[in-house]
């Protein structure tokens, strides 16, 4: 394992099968790590809701798509890291339904204890392979699907697989929206982004500065043009605690 001592103080250690899980703080912020160079969740002690890592930014301002009276009800997240995604929509959609999906129970305890990631009715954790919950889920029940499914070494190679884009897409209601997590290195397989095309029409996209590639999908939800976007950042930003439109206009820029 190599050394992570730039993260701070190791706080917390543990193994299960899939290998090491870390916790580190180095005073202002508290960092999950898998055992390799990637952070899997950074927090700001001070401001435990504000997203750290600009990939993050860009997957939850997915929400700038839905008018802030009519915001998803049902969420599912695959892949749960420190479970900030999750906490943030907890506090941000006191109405909605959380369902959170992760291989590792360690996960989920790590996060509630050291990531302050609620406990309460409702936000509902599952120890599953991703596919397989979406197998067994209910279809046509989420209005907000996001995948962030990435192990130790990288992402989970699962995501770019047709039958698991079958699965989302019946996962999602009529009007949901999926988001997807990639690497940059993703946007040359061609193949990738036609296959989303055929599912899912709608479909915008980002790569941001630290690397990754955030796709925002849906079969049949309205795209907000892009002033209607820009004036809805502008409302939500105090909340974030961040400039929601300088995440957003990225997905508007070959529209």
């Amino acid at each position: 394992m190599i050394s992570l001592s730039h993260l701070g103080r190791e706080i917390h250690r543990r193994y299960d099968e899939f290998g090491p899980i870390l916790v580190f703080d180095d005073g202002n912020k508290r960092y999950l790590s898998f055992g390799t160079a990637d952070e899997q969740s950074c927090q700001l002690k001070s401001a435990p809701l504000q997203l750290q890592h600009e990939y993050a930014r860009a997957m939850v301002a997915v929400l700038m798509q839905s008018d802030a009276s009519t915001p998803p009800a049902n969420i599912t997240l695959l892949g749960t890291g420190g479970g900030t995604l999750a906490s943030t929509l907890f506090h941000w959609l006191p109405q909605a339904t959380i369902q959170t999906v992760d291989l590792r129970q360690a996960v989920f305890q790590i996060a509630q204890q050291y990531f302050a990631l609620p406990r309460d009715k409702r936000l509902s954790t599952h120890v599953s392979d991703a596919a397989e919950f979406l197998r067994n889920s209910e279809q046509g029940q989420c209005d907000l699907l996001i995948c962030d499914l990435y192990l130790a070494d990288g992402l989970d190679p699962l995501v770019l697989q047709s039958d698991f884009l079958d699965l989302c897409e019946r996962h999602l209601s009529a009007h949901g929206w999926l988001v997807l997590n990639l690497w940059k290195e993703h946007r040359e397989q061609t193949d990738c982004l036609a296959q989303l095309k055929q599912r899912f029409p709608q479909l915008l996209q980002s790569t941001t500065t630290d690397g990754n590639w955030i796709l925002w999908a849906s079969k049949y939800a309205e795209i907000a043009d892009k002033k209607t976007a820009r004036e809805r950042c502008v409302q939500r930003s105090p909340l974030a605690g961040f400039n929601l439109w300088s995440v957003v206009k990225g997905f508007y820029r070959h529209r």
